[in-house]
């Protein structure tokens, strides 16, 4: 047994993806000098052998239902960060936390409340019990302020991932990265064709940069993706970011830890929304769209509206884009807090409780760091995604009318059985 104090990990660890791997990483290095490190690990949807990776091989590795540990003595703290994890995959640890008294803090996620919630509802107990609460976009800031949630502005831990550097043969070129989802239909099979293509027309060696073990399978259904031209190294997000950072260029169709890595690493980059279709509908992929939206980085509904944007110049147009000095800057007061809250420091920050009363406007005009950045180039609106959207809006429309009239009719039904009743 360690003769320095725990803090619990929670996350979506030990399942290859580079994003939640990076999570691990950057927490595990700014604690592991003050603190024995201990990870709970979904053994069901772990990757075999994932206890020789690091740091999982210097943490202590407990079940995903060892929840009795937080209870320990020696733990002093319990941290989630990543993913959407308080109110479902994590939810038994916090409670259990909470319930022994130890510091709980949430951090580098995004969050918000609907509005329709009420003051009394759970939600707004748990985000004001926490000693510390940190969300990583203008959004959830927004949303969460404006709600009456005091709350920290601070950044996605992947900010401060080190890297591995790459050896010379895999250096240059124009990384790609295919998030999957699901099995591809054969439009988007024919836009990662034509993605390709034109990327070797303007000179790069294209390569494919899969994020995780899912977006290994994925490239099975991808005649341009074979052996020689994709890197398997998911698992360890240094050699990811040592691989992007060595590139060229970087294209994410998918992924939102791509655009975070290659633009910490100076690296020309943009996304492409995957077309992601469900029962026939287009699901954009909006969580990289109000990121590209916030830090100012090209986002394409297609690959055809990228190829037509830059045509053939664009090796000279696409440029590096880096995160304003103040997503560093908050990113370090996020490690601050959370070491010094993990510690119990007397002297720790408090004064983003009572940040529920500053709401900024949304948008990355709300940073000042932000307002130099360009606005994101995006594909135009096409008149059958209006047409879908207004039909969209109307359905629901029509629901809510719907739901109403059946209202009434219930009230009115049961007011006139009492009158029954009472005649009786």
């Amino acid at each position: 047994m360690s003769s320095k104090p725990s803090v619990v990990l929670l996350g979506f660890f030990a399942r290859g993806n580079a994003g939640d791997e990076a999570f691990l990483h950057v927490q595990h290095d700014l604690l592991k000098d003050d603190f024995h490190v201990i990870v709970p690990i979904e053994h069901k949807n772990a990757c075999e052998g994932f206890q020789s990776w690091e740091p999982y091989n210097q943490c202590e590795i407990i079940n995903y239902d060892d929840v009795p540990r937080v209870y320990g003595s020696d733990v002093a703290a319990l941290h989630i960060g990543g993913g959407s994890l308080p109110f479902g995959f994590s939810g038994q640890f916090l409670m259990s936390a909470l319930d022994a008294q130890k510091r709980t803090m949430i951090t580098g996620v995004d969050s918000s409340v609907k509005s329709a919630l009420g003051r009394d509802h759970i939600r707004f107990d748990i985000y004001n019990r926490l000693d510390l609460f940190s969300v990583r976009t203008t959004k959830s800031i927004f949303n969460l302020r404006k709600a009456g949630v005091g709350v920290h502005h601070g950044a996605d831990w992947a900010l401060g991932l080190k890297a591995i550097e790459p050896p010379a043969h895999k250096r240059g070129g124009a990384l790609v990265t295919l998030r999957n989802f699901g099995t591809p239909d054969q439009e988007h099979i024919d836009a990662v064709n034509r993605l390709h293509a034109y990327l070797e027309r303007q000179g790069h060696k294209v390569r494919y940069l899969p994020f995780a073990p899912d977006d290994q399978r994925f490239m099975k259904f991808f005649p341009t993706a074979n052996a020689d031209n994709t890197e398997l190294c998911w698992h360890d997000p240094r050699q990811v970011k040592g691989l992007i950072g060595a590139a060229d260029v970087v294209v994410s169709v998918g992924r939102l830890h791509t655009l975070i890595m290659s633009m910490t690493s100076q690296v020309p980059t943009l996304a492409i929304d995957p077309k992601i279709m469900v029962d026939g509908k287009h699901i954009l992929n909006r969580k990289n769209v109000f990121f590209c939206e916030e830090v100012g980085l090209p986002f394409y509904y297609s690959v055809d509206d990228m190829i037509a944007e830059y045509g053939d110049d664009f090796n000279s147009r696409v440029k590096v884009i880096d995160f304003a000095p103040d997503y560093y800057e908050r990113l370090k007061q996020q490690f601050d807090l959370v070491l010094k809250t993990a510690r119990g420091d007397a002297d720790v920050d408090k004064s983003w409780r009572a940040g529920a009363a500053a709401v900024p406007s949304f948008g990355a005009a709300a940073q000042p760091g932000a307002t130099s950045l360009p606005k994101p180039v995006k594909g135009p609106d096409s008149p059958e995604r209006a047409a879908a959207r207004e039909a969209k809006r109307e359905a629901k429309r029509l629901e809510r009318i719907r739901a109403k009239e059946e209202e009434q009719a219930a009230k009115g039904g049961t007011s006139e059985a009492a009158e029954r009743s009472d005649a009786a």
